[in-house]
């Protein structure tokens, strides 16, 4: 079961590995990214990071889907973390059940705008949040878990 579903562009690092597993109280953290699955330094950086006593699975996003789809996720609690909004956006579409998006950090970099302090939007994403809202699903950004969460809606006027 996904107890929290987070966009966060460093995928696990110190913050999410210390402070979010606590919080959230889950036993499972599930890195979905393709280009991760292809780098060993990035891979063994995680899997450092990753705390005592949560498994940590890092696959591709079509190999989460599938995952996060049988029966055996439903019996962890899932901190779910992906890299990007296209991520995101093919999860909800294949996923059924995700009714919450953190989108906690998107970097900056050419054609993005930042639109909040964390959050830099590359034009397409503007498209992909537009659609995970279409599909029901809540999206508030927010840093750390104690942070004041603020709809995504508030982002989305370009």
């Amino acid at each position: 079961m996904i107890i929290m579903f987070r966009i966060d562009y460093r995928l696990l690092h110190y913050q999410t590995a210390s402070m979010w597993p606590l919080k959230l109280n889950v036993n499972e953290i599930v890195v979905a990214n393709d280009e991760v699955t292809r780098d060993a330094m990035r891979i063994s950086l995680m899997k450092m990071s990753a705390p005592y006593g949560c498994k940590l699975k890092i696959i591709a996003i079509d190999e989460a889907i599938t995952y996060l789809k049988s029966p055996e996720s439903q019996k962890s609690r899932i901190f779910l973390l992906v890299e990007t909004s296209a991520d995101a956006l093919r999860i909800v579409e294949e996923v059924p059940g995700v009714e919450k998006l953190n989108a906690g950090l998107m970097k900056t970099g050419e054609g993005r705008k930042m639109v909040s302090p964390s959050l830099a939007f590359a034009p397409q994403d503007y498209d992909n949040f537009s659609k995970i809202l279409e599909k029901g699903v809540k999206v508030e950004s927010f840093v750390t878990p104690d942070d004041r969460r603020v709809p995504i809606e508030k982002y989305l006027k370009k």
